[in-house]
């Protein structure tokens, strides 16, 4: 009697296993899928760009703040032969936003008080240096750039403030020209001899110039904000 055996090799198949690590041959296997989708707008924060007397400034939320300098500029020119008046400007750009700002001075200071005296505009480190105890015709600092950016297109939450000077010293009212004359008296004296004598004066002819008159004279400034790699 003979008996017959059969070795039957059963093959399992696992299914759903697709992100296990099988071991082949001393390699590791391992297959996944990962996706990440990104969507919506990143913020660029809250902006804010004033400018105005110290203490005082007012928002501008077109971007563009106006300064006039005028009359009470104009009295105390002619009343102390100088002025200093400063100006402070408040920058804020939470987010991922920089500011940059430009001043532009008038392009002509007329023919008042203004017009006749020596005006600068710069940069000053505080309030205080704005002022004709801290400045005079020899000490105003040499032209510099009427632009700035206090805030980096960085994180940023806090406020940037910011100080221009607007310096003027006046020599008086300026000349228009001078005036020249001569007169000559004769006469008859006793004994009938005549006697003359002769003189002459002459004068600086000035521009009447009335602080009151002044216009207000616009100092604009102007401000635009920039992404990471856009620096002006």
């Amino acid at each position: 009697m003979s008996t017959t055996r059969r070795r039957v090799s059963a093959t399992v198949a696992a299914a759903g296993l697709v992100g296990a690590a099988v071991g082949i041959g001393g390699a590791s296997l391992a297959l996944w899928r990962d996706s990440v989708e990104v969507g919506g707008v990143v913020s660029t924060g809250y902006q804010s760009f004033a400018v105005g007397s110290p203490g005082a400034t007012v928002a501008a939320p077109s971007g563009t703040a106006r300064f006039t300098v005028g009359s009470e500029a104009a009295a105390a020119l002619v009343r102390d032969g100088e002025v200093a008046v400063p100006v402070q400007v408040d920058s804020v750009s939470q987010g991922n936003k920089g500011l940059h700002y430009t001043v532009t001075p008038p392009a002509s200071w007329g023919e008042g008080v203004l017009g006749a005296s020596e005006v600068h505009v710069f940069r000053v480190d505080s309030a205080a240096a704005c002022t004709t105890e801290a400045l005079s015709p020899d000490t105003v600092p040499a032209p510099g750039p009427l632009s700035s950016t206090p805030v980096p297109a960085t994180y940023t939450t806090e406020l940037v403030s910011e100080f221009w000077c607007v310096y003027a010293s006046y020599d008086g009212p300026p000349a228009l020209g001078e005036y020249a004359n001569t007169a000559t008296v004769t006469a008859v004296a006793p004994g009938s001899e005549q006697v003359s004598d002769e003189d002459d004066w002459n004068a600086t002819v000035v521009a009447d110039l009335d602080p009151a008159d002044e216009p207000d004279h616009v100092l604009s400034f102007t401000s635009t904000t920039f992404r990471p790699g856009q620096e002006p």
